[in-house]
């Protein structure tokens, strides 16, 4: 079994895969690293793939250190992909947008995928039919957009986000929501479109923290996946030792 991990910037997502199929996941904290120990007592691990965009903790390097196990840290400079990578600065690429990009082939093989990431930023990710990752955009997240009326307005309150009820916002909180909820479903429906036009046979695949506030007003046939970015870990691993 294949033990992915994802360190993120405020939690790790972990998933324990069997081949491609997932069979554990878990949100692990920074304070308790110990979960990572269970799972790797409680399974027969024999592969670890990781990508992190902060420092992984010594604690849990010291560990893994003491085990005679594979362990693959996603490197775009080094690292062999089953894609394409046809995009101008592939260095500045995040791993997590090509593992979004590995895991949609996977899953709409001989098709052309376009994948909506809602996080901190949103982010849109185009793979061909021939596995060639063209690139995509990049907007701000839901939460940003909140944040950002706050911190640039002065009078603007500080406000969680929360799915949009009312397209007319009837108070300065339902205002900001309407703007900041509406507005992303404004753009998702318009990137889809557009790629539409220009790509035929594509399919849409959406993932990311927020990916559930949009799931259900979206106008478009959506494939929604959580697990979006440890699956296409995992093909990657297993596309390192399989080649």
């Amino acid at each position: 079994m294949n033990l992915i991990i994802d360190f993120g910037n405020t939690q790790i997502k972990v998933g324990v895969f069997e081949k491609e199929a997932l069979k554990t996941f878990k949100y692990v904290s920074y304070d308790d690293l110990n979960q990572l120990v269970e799972l790797m007592n409680e399974f027969e691990i024999k592969k670890i793939g990781i990508t992190n965009v902060k420092e992984i903790p010594k604690q849990f390097e010291e560990f893994l250190n003491k085990k005679r196990i594979l362990i693959y840290f996603l490197n775009i400079k080094e690292s062999s992909l089953p894609i394409q990578i046809d995009y101008k600065t592939p260095l500045s690429l995040g791993n997590d947008r090509i593992c979004n990009a590995v895991a949609a082939n996977l899953i709409f093989p001989n098709k052309n995928v376009l994948i909506i990431d809602l996080g901190t930023c949103n982010k849109y990710d185009f793979i061909t039919k021939e596995k060639r990752y063209l690139g995509g955009a990049i907007s701000p997240g839901f939460k940003m957009r909140l944040d950002s009326m706050h911190q640039f307005t002065e009078q603007l309150p500080l406000l969680d986000p929360v799915m949009g009820t009312q397209i007319i916002g009837d108070s300065t909180t339902n205002s900001m929501i309407s703007g900041a909820f509406y507005g992303i479903i404004g753009e998702i429906n318009y990137f889809i479109e557009q790629y539409k036009s220009q790509f035929n046979d594509m399919e849409v695949v959406l993932t990311g923290g927020f990916y559930i506030y949009f799931e259900k007003v979206l106008k478009n046939h959506i494939f929604a996946d959580p697990y979006l970015t440890l699956r296409g870990l995992n093909e990657i691993l297993n596309f390192q030792v399989d080649k």
